[in-house]
């Protein structure tokens, strides 16, 4: 039985889930409330697959921006990524865009498989990033980056789609690393491979433009994104007082 040791990445802004998910995958159950991560924090965990014994190492970087410095060190040695936004917040999702800038530069451009997860599904009142919605802006991150996105919806509160992106990327590195014999998860229907949803026709057409779509403009488009949520924001908040005012 050959032995693989993965390092995994769990990354994304501050409380939008990702230690929930750790912990839910590691059989911990779900909790309300967990201190920040401060800088970084791992946990390791042993599975079998098609005679094939993996480790995962995973490692849950702290968000805050304060931590931004001493977390870059951590990328190091990454084989896989998973990039966490909440369902709630667009600017979470848009922040992504960072997250892979910076895990790219952090792990020498060594991360094989990239995954972006929308966490909090479960709350669906308070949804504000749709499907389509991640869907598009995965699609240009690819653009952006070249890199191939696999995108998934999950719940640390009901354990949604949680085992099942770590048996997909567990299936994924396996493939990375040439070991074509494994096969693949029994439940794959959470996890979309963004290029296919899209279709490979819009890629194509969206591709030839890209001399029209720079790193500059998709900044800016994410710029006036993260302006648009601090107004909504502000709407929110003033009718809110108005309505506590009437009542």
């Amino acid at each position: 039985m050959r032995k693989w040791n993965f390092k995994i990445i769990l990354a994304g802004d501050g409380a939008v889930g990702k230690t929930s998910i750790r912990e839910r995958y590691m059989g911990k159950g779900f909790q309300e409330s967990y201190l920040k991560t401060i800088g970084a924090d791992f946990a390791t965990k042993k599975m079998e697959k098609n005679e094939e014994l993996i480790t995962f190492q995973i490692w849950d970087l702290a968000g805050q921006d304060s931590y931004q410095s001493v977390r870059k060190s951590f990328y190091k040695g990454a084989t896989a990524a998973i990039m966490v936004f909440d369902c709630q917040d667009p600017k979470s999702m848009t922040n992504l865009s960072n997250w892979v800038e910076e895990a790219i530069e952090g792990s020498n451009n060594g991360i094989l498989s990239y995954f972006v997860v929308a966490n909090k599904v479960d709350l669906e009142e308070s949804r504000r990033v749709s499907r389509d919605m991640a869907l598009e802006f995965c699609n240009r991150l690819e653009i952006e980056t070249g890199i191939r996105f696999y995108y998934c919806e999950t719940s640390a509160l009901t354990g949604q789609n949680i085992q099942e992106t770590f048996d997909f990327l567990a299936y994924r590195l396996l493939l990375v690393n040439n070991i074509q014999e494994v096969d693949p998860p029994e439940e794959t229907d959470g996890i979309i491979d963004v290029k296919e949803a899209m279709g490979t026709k819009q890629i194509t057409e969206t591709s030839m433009s890209t001399e029209t779509v720079s790193r500059a403009e998709f900044d800016t488009l994410v710029e006036r994104i993260g302006k648009l949520e601090d107004k909504l924001n502000t709407v929110q908040t003033i009718l809110k007082q108005i309505v506590k005012k009437l009542q």
